[in-house]
């Protein structure tokens, strides 16, 4: 029997990414995107305005990162507030969104009405680029796809048992 002893080829931009810690990884991916963002003090947090289709989000990204595990948390937050009167028929069709969603949710702040899509990728093994656009990406196509279905329902009359419908439909007919 013999024994091999090459080594194996390895990546040097894998084994050079491994080396950065979560949080600048994050940071390369938003700068790699041309988003520009902003870091919130010593903590590993940064936050940024997007514009999708259905309208403007503010997104914010939390990385935490221990000696056995790391997690990217991202939220995108809708600029507008839901109104008193009609958070209890938001948090119903949230709870409709929550129930068919896979990965991610919908929150909603019945305090002062603030609506925002939740995402976070965790692993007790190496968070890369695939798992941090996982992320990012989920949470923004949640939040353009459901937009314009939940200001219908707070600003409007449509129901939240049609925001799954409306959803389906697209903006252009879920505001008419």
């Amino acid at each position: 029997m013999t024994k091999h002893n090459d080594a194996a080829k390895v990546d040097s931009d894998l084994v050079q990414g491994q080396g950065k810690d979560l949080f600048d990884r994050v940071c390369d991916y938003l700068t790699e995107k041309e988003w520009a963002y902003s870091t919130h003090g010593d903590h590993q947090c940064l936050s940024f305005g997007l514009r999708l289709h259905n309208g403007n989000v503010r997104v914010v990204a939390e990385t935490v990162q221990g000696d056995e595990w790391s997690r990217a948390l991202v939220y995108c937050t809708y600029p507008t507030f839901v109104p008193e009167p009609r958070r209890a028929v938001v948090a119903e069709a949230i709870a409709r969104i929550n129930y068919t969603v896979i990965f991610g949710n919908f929150e909603m702040d019945l305090r002062d009405g603030e609506v925002r899509v939740r995402t976070f990728v965790e692993s007790d093994l190496f968070l890369g680029e695939d798992m941090i656009d996982r992320a990012f990406r989920t949470a923004l196509d949640l939040a353009n796809q459901y937009q314009a279905p939940i200001m219908a329902i707070a600003y409007g009359n449509a129901s939240a048992s049609d925001v799954l419908e409306m959803a389906s439909k697209g903006s252009a007919e879920t505001l008419q």
